[in-house]
């Protein structure tokens, strides 16, 4: 009987005591310095302090803001993450992680000014590419750090970058993007640049879902690559609101409607979508797409805009309000670039 009486008290101290801290990134096996740290805390009181330890060293002391985003550097090798927490009624929580980092990859400096083209892909610092042959690629580009938020139309309240969700997730980490409008029709995008290249074929690889598809005027996905003065966009909208795809015109500044049908999907389903695009006779040249797994001839190119010189490449993400001015999430993930 002291037993059967005890045990409750002991299962309940177990639960009181069981780590609430997940980390979110990093989840690869091997990133690159400086590592992005993201954590999300499930207690139950308000978190007091935070710290974040490499090699059992106390490295950073961040505000107690939940979730935690830091960037942490750290040098060539394996290393134990350690967060540790306090709650204001003084509990102690604490999560680890082995992290293997690897050495910095050779990037481009951000002080030349010479006009004349690279002889090979060079990705920004803090971009990890993998390179085999004369092909490029980034993979989970969700993941990096270099995301901003830009306003395309009204003056909606948007998240300044995707956040790092384990879920709903296909490989452990997600970025969420979310739109908040403030007015009807409000869009908000977000771009990230990725290095510099000659490269002229280019495959756009991505998974999404949406919280609520049937307030969403539709999503849009692009990469877009500088050729001295040259700028080639290769933006794909999927609108919701006409149920089909359509590709940007960037010298005419205006979409061009395909025939390939993009309808609303059903609300957290993951949908995939891969874009061939390549830059041929001086033009932007759309492929074909594939959109879970049918796969679609899209034949249309597009004259590109002048502008000032560079050689720079990169993806941007866009999600689309409607009349109401509904809010919604949208996840992404597995978001790969490749380039040749």
């Amino acid at each position: 009987m002291l037993f059967s009486r005890g045990f409750p008290l002991l299962f309940l101290s177990m639960i009181a005591g069981a780590q609430n801290i997940t980390i979110v990134s990093p989840t690869a096996s091997t990133v690159s310095s400086p590592v992005r740290v993201v954590a999300n805390f499930s207690s139950p009181a308000a978190i007091e302090s935070i710290s974040v330890l490499v090699d059992s060293v106390e490295v950073a002391q961040p505000e107690a803001v939940t979730p935690l985003d830091v960037d942490v550097p750290m040098p060539a090798g394996n290393h134990l993450l350690t967060i540790n927490a306090v709650q204001s009624d003084g509990v102690q929580l604490s999560a680890s992680r082995s992290v293997d980092v690897s050495v910095a990859a050779t990037t481009m400096s951000t002080t030349t000014t010479s006009s004349a083209p690279l002889s090979s892909t060079v990705p920004d610092p803090g971009i990890t590419m993998s390179t085999s042959g004369s092909t490029s690629s980034v993979s989970d580009i969700e993941e990096k750090s270099g995301w901003y938020e830009y306003p395309d139309q009204g003056d909606p309240n948007c998240s300044s970058k995707p956040y790092l969700m384990s879920s709903p997730s296909l490989d452990g980490t997600s970025g969420r993007f979310y739109l908040d409008p403030t007015g009807q029709f409000n869009n908000c995008l977000w771009p990230i640049k990725l290095g510099k290249s000659t490269a002229t074929h280019f495959k756009l690889d991505t998974y999404y879902e949406l919280s609520n598809p049937s307030v969403s005027q539709g999503v849009e996905f692009s990469s877009n690559k500088h050729v001295g003065t040259k700028w080639y966009k290769f933006s794909l909208q999927c609108s919701y609101y006409k149920g089909v795809f359509s590709v940007w015109d960037t010298a005419g500044s205006k979409w061009v409607a395909t025939n390939i049908p993009c309808k609303r999907p059903a609300a957290k389903t993951w949908q995939h979508l891969i874009v061939q695009t390549e830059i041929n006779n001086g033009k932007a040249v759309f492929q074909s797409l594939t959109h879970n797994g049918v796969t679609y001839t899209i034949n249309k190119s597009f004259y590109p805009k002048i502008g000032t010189s560079s050689y720079s490449f990169g993806v941007h993400f866009q999600i689309n309000g409607n009349r109401a001015g509904d809010s919604y999430y949208a996840w992404v993930d597995n978001l790969k670039f490749t380039l040749w």
